[in-house]
This record gives structure tokens, C-alpha cells and sequence, in this order.
């Protein structure tokens, strides 16, 4: 599967030209819309996810990517964090822990996983898909960094040009 491409304003320059990648960054600006509805949670969120949906937004917003398209994004992935702390709970209160006693069609009785570690597992994996979509991995977050160094690196060669310093 290919790898999903990285905004123009963030890539450091090495499979496109300079002027290409400015042209792509003031597309993907006009296209990306306003951010002016960030500010309020969804109300489908319960308490939880609403708190991380905030989180969110303050830890994403000095990135200056995230747009009202965003919120979908942001919707789900604060959801899966409050389902997974949900579904901890639930395991933590379990004297148990993760496993849980059942009963067969005989009447037997057996051990089996708790039901909340599966509903943990499924909203973990939908967490990592969105998660890369936004940003939130380590490798992403550096490609982030490093392409924002080049383009702060990029702005003072410009600079120091205009000022006659190269």
C-alpha cells in the first residue's frame, strides 16, 4: 500500500522542485477550508472523549494543519481513546483481570478472555489508522519536525538574501 502523501508545506523538498511544492501548499491551503469550528467538541462525544478531543486540538493546533475537514478525524480518534479508557475499567475492576469465568452448554465452567480486552483490541487498531492520519505516531511527528526545520531553515536563507548576507 502506498504511503499517504504529506502536505506541501511540510515536505522538505527532495522529490519535488521548491516552486512545485510552494504551488501544492497554497492549493492544499485554499482546499483545506477554515478552522473556526474546531473550537466547540462534537456533542456525540461523551464526557471522556470530549476532554481528549481538546487535548487534541490544543496539542495539534501549533502544527497549523488541522481544518474544520479535520473534525471527523478528530471526532473518531477521541472517541477510540475514550472507548479504550472504557474498556480498561472495566478490565481494572475485573478481580480477574483479563479473564473472566464462563460456562459451557453443559455447565462447565472455563476460563476465557474478558470481553473489554477484544473491545480494547478493535478500538486500539482503528486508534493507529487515525492516528497516522493526523500526525500522532513518532515517525510522523518527526517527518513533521524535520519539514518544518527545512521550511524555518529555507525562510532565513531567503531572508539573509534579501538582507544581502549571501
Amino acid at each position: 500500500m502506498a504511503r499517504p502523501r504529506k502536505p506541501g508545506s511540510l515536505k522538505a523538498g527532495k522529490s519535488e522542485t521548491k516552486s512545485h511544492l510552494e504551488e501544492r501548499a497554497k492549493v492544499e491551503e485554499e482546499m483545506s477550508g477554515s478552522n473556526d469550528l474546531l473550537d466547540e467538541a462534537p456533542e456525540i462525544l461523551d464526557e471522556d472523549g470530549q476532554t481528549y478531543y481538546y487535548f487534541l486540538i490544543e496539542q495539534l493546533s501549533d502544527s497549523g494543519i488541522l481544518s474544520n475537514l479535520d473534525i471527523p478525524v478528530l471526532t473518531q480518534t477521541a472517541d477510540c481513546l475514550s472507548k479504550m479508557d472504557q474498556a480498561d475499567r472495566i478490565i481494572n475492576s475485573n478481580p480477574d483481570g483479563i479473564m473472566i469465568k464462563g460456562i459451557d452448554r453443559n455447565g462447565n465452567e472455563y476460563i476465557k478472555e474478558h470481553p473489554a480486552v477484544n473491545t480494547k483490541q478493535k478500538y486500539l487498531n482503528q486508534f493507529r489508522a487515525l492516528s497516522t492520519q493526523l500526525g500522532l505516531s513518532p515517525s510522523s511527528r518527526a517527518s513533521l519536525a524535520e519539514a518544518k526545520i527545512q521550511k524555518e531553515k529555507d525562510s532565513e536563507d531567503e531572508l539573509m538574501k534579501i538582507l544581502g548576507g549571501k
